[in-house]
């Protein structure tokens, strides 16, 4: 199975306008899919990057983070608590 290189991607501006995604310096592509937004952040393991899902509350303070069960990192969510996102925890 082949992966998307996210590490040496270049997303076009047609892309852009097309995917609704940007991409910034570090090479993180983040897409805004209207219930979440999700991440694909390089990373060095077998498909050279891992997914997540951010989910937010209508004030605009991330929720929960769901993270692929391919991801190098935690996979599966992790929910942020109400004071955490006060305190900036």
């Amino acid at each position: 199975m082949s992966y998307y290189d996210v590490r040496n991607a270049t997303i076009s501006l047609l892309d852009m306008l097309k995917y609704d995604a940007i991409q910034d310096p570090d090479g993180v592509i983040y897409k805004d899919t209207g219930k979440y937004v999700q991440m694909l952040v390089p990373m060095n393991n077998n498909k050279g990057h891992d997914t997540y899902e951010v989910y937010f509350d209508d004030m605009g303070h991330v929720e929960k983070v769901v993270c692929h069960s391919s991801n190098s990192g935690f996979s599966g969510v992790k929910y942020i608590r109400s004071e955490e996102r006060r305190v900036g925890k």
